[in-house]
């Protein structure tokens, strides 16, 4: 029954054109964020150079998926819960043999699953397709690009569980989409501010949910960064201990009250 229903959500929520549409805006995205082939041909002779480049090109192109990745996640989530409880769907899913915790991890996995499958996987066939040359070097951007997969992985569910909590709040695909926009954009838009324009509270930015991921991904790949900047207060499990929190703060509240709380009226 589980992945009878996993099936159906994937078919729905990743129909045409919504697939067609995020694998095309991240494979854009990653070919303007990687580093361009006149500058690997040219500053590659050296094994640490090549490896900079590398570790440089996959936080740049984690860091412009940013944007996207909320978008997309607030559209494809409101098709999964809001649309649902709008055209009555749900009530129909809650009376099936199955429990709520089973029906809410099908349709957030639905979701976070495959968007950070693809934007991963173009990640590393961009990153592979400029980067390509020895065997040992094509060794050493999988091994960087695989710690990319959890990252991302724990970066979709953070822009995940936002727009799961909106989505069962407002309870209309509209609705829900725009508020998950909105915010999405207000606080993508906080963490571009320079020192310049907000003070010192910019230098603090890298402990959002937008730069975080991208400072953890570079702190363990041993990205060098300003010895006075904050991104060195943290160590790289440190970041990655703040993406996971970030990745549950409203994935558990979203399935405390759906699996509790959560009813549908007529």
């Amino acid at each position: 029954m589980i992945f009878t229903l996993l099936k159906a959500e994937l078919q729905k929520v990743w129909s045409r054109p919504i697939f067609e549409l995020t694998l095309g805006l991240v494979f854009l995205i990653s070919l303007n964020s990687v580093s361009t082939l006149f500058e690997i041909a040219t500053q590659s002779g050296l094994q640490s150079k090549f490896n900079t480049l590398v570790t440089e090109s996959l936080v740049n192109i984690m860091s412009f998926q940013m944007l996207p990745l909320v978008l997309f996640c607030g559209l494809i989530v409101s098709l999964s819960f809001a649309r649902d409880y709008e055209q009555g769907q749900m009530q129909t899913l809650l009376s099936l043999p199955v429990s709520r915790a089973s029906l809410f991890a099908v349709k957030f996995v639905a979701v976070v699953i495959p968007l950070t499958l693809v934007s991963w996987g173009v990640t590393v066939f961009v990153v592979l397709l400029n980067f390509y040359s020895t065997a040992a070097n094509n060794l050493v951007v999988i091994q960087s690009a695989a710690w990319a997969l959890p990252i991302t992985f724990l970066a979709v569910m953070f822009y995940a569980g936002l727009a799961v909590v909106i989505s069962l709040a407002l309870k209309r695909t509209i609705p829900s989409v725009l508020t998950t926009l909105i915010t999405g954009f207000f606080v993508w838009f906080i963490t571009r501010l320079r020192v310049e324009v907000i003070g010192d509270i910019a230098n603090y930015l890298v402990f959002t949910p937008y730069k975080a991921p991208t400072v953890a991904l570079g702190r363990v790949l041993g990205m060098k960064y300003p010895k006075a900047g904050l991104e060195n207060a943290l160590p790289a499990w440190g970041f990655l201990a703040l993406i996971v929190f970030y990745a549950l703060v409203f994935l558990v509240p979203a399935y405390l009250y759906f699996t509790r709380k959560f009813e549908v009226k007529e």
